[in-house]
């Protein structure tokens, strides 16, 4: 404890050592503050809110990862525009997949999690898409934020239409380490060209006044089944706002629908009233977006009835591609951490590829269809 606490104090001291010793002595106690490492790369990461600096964050002697800030979402697009953008801001696709922090620590390249964890899946991948080496030889004090899209990927099932198989890396922004500052749109633009990375779609630079040419966007978005929008206004420290499409808001919710009593009600609540906001602002076929909704909430929970009758688990199958058999055995360990089961159905090796197919069983979501279908009694 009083190594951690000192190298702890080193890192980062909230202005004092000793005022920093308590706040690190509390964190360690009370677990918010995790030790880890990853092939002799010795890190924090904080599992609860430290300060000013929040979960997912990983510190080290080479500088504090800060956890990547959330972007506030609007569900109006024209008066969300007019509210939160006062001068030019450039349109970027939102990509539908996970985010990533991939930064340089204890000389290896790491990809972190929102939670602050290494990603075993996005570490063994990342050099296939991004010249790592080079980029943080001469940038050890910046972090490649990325999403991570595909249907080969092990956490989500969705994936963006135009990938038809494995998946993609995308930066969208740049930190700088200790100060979590993002940089300027432009300067990451520029890196990204320098260094070949591999970016978002760039919908062009837009003003207030350019609303209607923002919504016939979504629109095609929409049309063509992609996820959304993230503005970002030019200049330093500014804002980011989101806006997600009807499409995304239906197929979250048949999907989730599958696996009902794994999600929170707010899941369901949230999503249904952000595609109703949607649906009369872009003036779409309010009947037949609503016979799509219906159906996305109500088929998958008919549909798994008949795979319970079965006797099937509830589950979603992924297949993967990975380089080293130690990340994949990392991965599955990693994945325990969440509350589902996990079942592993083949793995084979394919030329430089491990090919690895396995399920995620929903234990509760399965437990409620089997229990329902007997005739069970429970209390709303």
């Amino acid at each position: 404890m009083e190594d951690l606490l000192d190298r702890l104090t080193g890192i980062h001291s909230f202005g004092d050592a000793e005022k920093g010793g308590r706040i690190w002595y509390e964190a360690l106690t009370r677990r918010k503050v995790i030790a880890e490492s990853w092939d002799g790369a010795f890190f924090f990461r904080l599992d609860k809110n430290v300060k000013t600096l929040g979960r997912g964050t990983v510190l080290s002697d080479e500088g504090i990862i800060r956890d990547y800030p959330h972007i506030n979402r609007v569900v109006h697009l024209e008066n969300g525009i007019r509210r939160n953008l006062k001068g030019e801001y450039y349109v970027e696709e939102k990509v539908d997949g996970y985010n990533i922090r991939i930064a340089s620590l204890s000389g290896k390249v790491l990809a972190f999690s929102r939670g602050g964890f290494v990603c075993p899946f996005s570490t063994d991948r990342m050099a296939e898409f991004i010249d790592c080496d080079r980029f943080f030889r001469e940038n050890p004090s910046l972090v490649l934020c990325c999403e991570v899209a595909g249907p080969g990927n092990p956490y989500n099932v969705e994936s963006p239409p135009y990938i038809d198989e494995d998946v993609r890396f995308f930066v969208f922004d740049i930190m700088e380490k200790d100060t979590g500052r993002l940089l300027p749109v432009g300067e990451r633009y520029r890196l990204i060209d320098e260094y070949g990375l591999p970016g978002v779609e760039v919908f062009g630079l837009f003003t207030p006044g350019d609303a209607d040419r923002v919504r016939e966007l979504v629109l095609r978005l929409d049309r063509e089944r992609r996820e959304g929008i993230v503005m970002k206004p030019v200049g330093d420290g500014a804002r980011f706002i989101k806006y997600v499409t009807p499409y995304s808001h239906i197929h979250d919710l048949m999907v989730g629908s599958r696996i009902i009593k794994d999600l929170s009600p707010g899941y369901y609540t949230k999503r249904i009233a952000m595609a109703a906001f949607s649906l009369k602002e872009l003036g779409l076929d309010a009947r037949s977006m609503a016979a799509e909704l219906g159906a996305a909430l109500v088929l998958p929970i008919m549909e798994v009835q008949d795979d319970v009758l079965g006797g099937r688990a509830i589950d979603e199958v992924f297949s993967i591609r990975m380089r080293n058999p130690v990340n994949i055995d990392r991965l599955f360990e990693h994945l325990k951490r969440s509350p589902v089961d996990i079942a592993v159905d083949s793995m084979e090796k394919s030329g430089e590829y491990y090919l690895v197919r396995f399920r995620r069983i929903y234990r509760k979501a399965t437990s409620f269809v089997k229990s329902g279908l007997r005739g069970s009694t429970f209390i709303d």
